[in-house]
């Protein structure tokens, strides 16, 4: 069998081929999903290789959250397979800006980071492939989709993703897989995988992990053990005709997430909308340089803009990280007179995590960040993998921005436990 060429890749082939009933290209988009090891990455280059051949004058482009994370994977990946199959040809490769021309057909196929706004908003391509966009937000594949005709998407489904949304359109196809769909997968990795599997030898081993059966061994979405919340999503008009008091929980965040959420409470349930998740950094590198000269100018920077820009109303509770006081102060001085540190007490965020899990919350389906977060938040495991009564300081900045408006209702009477 020829290197890189599997069931998969096959299935791909025929998905790219398919015709509707007007003889038009069946589907848009190609969603792989599935276990590790499953070829779904191969398969993919080594179709796009094809595109690339046998199309003139096409523009193929390949996504990661970065464009190092894409140097580091996708770009790698890519020259693997055609020198593992002698296609390689070194004067077609430029280094410096990662892409690889053919020049019998005049097509190309680039690597993208998806933090780089403007190609994301400016770049047209034939073929898009966004390669595990775990990280990648539904604005931003919107952004790359209007300006492709067709577009690959392969990922391990780990937890809830936009990606769920666009595999039940019309014009899109599900490709399933796992570890035994590729007859290259080196054995040594076959036996990892297969050491998570419940049976009663990997039982007595120690090496029986359900979840990481699920999803590496099976390809399928499992919900981790660990995980600390299970929130409800709602639209953003039901959010909005919740006519109740509404406040504002603020974690800071000049290189991490900067999460400021509005929240409302009514009879044990917790409504939450994510107003920002960029960074103070990541916003300024948004900017123009003329935009980021005026904001630094003024003498509470960022957040005067930021709070101005998302038209945070003065007159509301706005409940911080009470790690920042000058923040906080500069807050008071711009006129939002009711900003002020959470009060931070022994085991107070254990304590506003009972909190939480003793309400129903609920999250609007444009909070993604908020979902993400509530999927991922997890406690820890000790040396043996037992989970103890501590969390894991990740995906964590609009958890505790809700934790705070939480722990604070909660001083009030508001929130009984």
């Amino acid at each position: 069998m020829e290197y890189g060429i599997t069931p998969v890749f096959y299935k791909n082939y025929s998905a790219l081929k398919a015709k509707d009933e007007n003889g038009k290209r069946k589907y848009k988009y190609i969603i792989n999903t599935g276990s590790s090891r499953s070829s779904k990455t191969f398969s993919i280059i080594e179709l796009i290789h094809r595109i690339c051949e046998g199309n003139e004058n096409f523009r193929v482009t390949a996504w990661r959250d970065t464009k190092k994370d894409a140097k580091d994977t996708v770009w790698q990946d890519f020259q693997k397979v055609l020198k593992l199959s002698n296609r390689f040809i070194p004067n077609n490769r430029n280094k410096t800006e990662s892409y690889y021309t053919y020049p019998s057909s005049n097509s190309v196929f680039e690597i993208h980071g998806a933090d780089d706004e403007e190609k994301v908003h400016g770049l047209t391509q034939n073929v898009s492939w966004l390669n595990e966009p775990y990280k990648i937000s539904e604005d931003t594949f919107d952004q790359i989709d209007q300006r492709s005709d067709l577009m690959f998407i392969d990922w391990n489904p780990k937890k809830l993703h936009w990606i769920d949304k666009i595999s039940k359109l019309p014009n899109a196809i599900v490709i399933h897989s796992t570890y035994k769909d590729n007859p290259f997968c080196p054995i040594e990795q076959k036996r990892k995988i297969e050491s998570y599997e419940p049976t009663e030898e990997n039982i007595l081993l120690g090496t029986a992990d359900e979840y990481k059966w699920n999803v590496y061994g099976l390809g399928l979405k499992a919900e981790k053990p660990e995980r600390v919340f299970s929130f409800t999503t709602i639209s953003y008009a039901d959010y909005l005709n919740i006519d109740k008091e509404t406040y504002i929980g603020v974690d800071w965040g000049q290189n991490d997430p900067f999460a400021i959420v509005e929240v409302k409470y009514y009879d044990g349930n917790l409504y939450v909308h994510e107003l920002n998740y960029l960074s103070e950094n990541k916003w300024l590198e948004k900017l123009s340089q003329e935009e980021r000269k005026n904001i630094l100018s003024n003498e509470h920077g960022l957040i005067n803009w930021l709070f101005m820009r998302l038209n945070i109303d003065k007159r509301k509770d706005i409940i911080c990280d009470s790690a920042n006081p000058n923040k906080i102060i500069s807050l008071r001085k711009l006129g939002y007179s009711r900003a002020y540190g959470v009060e931070k007490k022994h085991n107070s965020i254990i304590d506003g995590i009972s909190l939480l899990k003793n309400l129903n919350v609920y999250y609007t389906s444009i909070s993604t960040n908020i979902e993400n977060e509530q999927e991922s938040y997890s406690y820890k495991k000790d040396r043996y993998g037992v989970m103890i009564d501590e969390v894991e300081d990740a995906d964590n900045h609009t958890m505790d921005a809700i934790r705070y408006v939480v722990m604070e209702l909660h001083k009030r009477g508001i929130i009984r436990k």
